[in-house]
């Protein structure tokens, strides 16, 4: 008999806690919507103030399109992780502050030239004396 009661007694303490935990998350969710809001709401702002500041319209970073801009979030991000060392690297840090780089970079409209190694070769001119004559 005195089992069934501390039985009794667990089960409905279990059950207080539940509720009590159902109402928690509910108040953490709430919070963290409305600092997510909030946040949004602030990030917007920044990015309005720097249009203004830089006097230009919402077209920033227009000649460059997502696979362009994704290339060169991808090409500073290695040469992040590179010049940390590969080991000691954070691939996902080096992604997000590549990121914030390239967009900060767009937004000023200064797009980045590109590196690649094959336009580079395509474009030297042939030392003197390679060439064949026929």
């Amino acid at each position: 008999m005195a089992e069934r009661q501390t039985i009794k007694g667990l089960t409905n303490e279990v059950e207080t806690l539940r509720s009590q935990l159902r109402e928690m998350e509910l108040r953490f969710e709430s919070k963290l919507e409305k600092a997510l809001e909030k946040a949004a709401e602030k990030l917007k702002s920044r990015v309005e103030s720097a249009r203004t500041r830089a006097g230009t319209a919402p077209a920033h970073g227009a000649g460059v399109d997502t696979s362009e801009r994704q290339r060169m979030i991808a090409e500073v991000a290695y040469f992040r992780a590179e010049q940390r060392g590969s080991a000691s690297s954070d691939p996902e840090l080096d992604w997000i502050e590549a990121e914030i780089e390239v967009d900060r970079m767009l937004l000023e409209g200064k797009p980045k030239k590109s590196t690649s190694r094959g336009r580079k070769a395509a474009t030297r001119k042939p030392r003197s004396g390679s060439s064949t004559t026929a």
